[in-house]
């Protein structure tokens, strides 16, 4: 009887881990020019990684937001910059991991950049809370270094890749968090810890 409910364990364990890897995703794309978004002038290929024949999909974006449904895994992104049927600018980024993170509530954002040097940081606070923070570079805190872009539940900072000290305020405190790395040409997602 214990080898059966060991069993019985293991196999609802196993489905539940599958489950949970094979749900979908919403994938969420911006595309910039350095610091200024041109997601509304760009027209986005996705592919699964290393699979460039057959699109996995190539939405689009009346608004500026680009949404798209996926399983979790690895993608390619072709991103086309175009005003007034002119192609501007093509970038590729390759090998973007696309998961379930516990923080992301079932969406996950990517950021490409059409100059070189640029890296994103999301930054996110309690659920359903939109983050008040600044941002600085690393040890220079006299201005901060870009505005954020904000929606209902993250600020976006697009800035060269390099290491920044973030100013969280909330409840009448202020916090700094630094030294936190800007990766060359990816999105990283930082959660306010024991955000208040």
């Amino acid at each position: 009887m214990p080898r059966l409910i060991l069993a019985l364990t293991a196999v609802l364990v196993a489905n539940a881990i599958a489950g949970g890897r094979t749900g979908e995703l919403t994938l969420e794309l911006r595309a910039f020019n350095g610091t200024d978004e041109v997601t509304a002038h760009t027209r986005l290929t996705v592919h699964r990684a290393g699979e460039r024949g057959d699109p996995f999909g190539q939405p689009t974006s009346a608004d500026g937001r680009v949404l798209l449904k996926v399983p979790q895994g690895i993608y390619d992104v072709q991103a086309i910059h175009e005003r007034e049927g002119r192609v501007l600018n093509i970038r590729w980024a390759n090998r973007l991991v696309v998961t379930p993170y516990p923080d992301e509530g079932g969406q996950h954002l990517e950021v490409i950049n059409f100059k070189n040097g640029f890296g994103a940081l999301q930054i996110r606070g309690k659920p359903g809370t939109l983050p008040d923070v600044v941002l600085y570079e690393a040890g220079k805190r006299d201005k901060p270094a870009a505005s954020p872009l904000t929606t209902s539940s993250y600020a976006l900072f697009v800035v060269p890749a390099a290491a920044y000290d973030v100013l969280v305020r909330a409840a009448g405190k202020s916090s700094w968090y630094t030294a936190l790395d800007v990766p060359l040409d990816r999105t990283r997602l930082w959660v306010i810890p024991d955000a208040p």
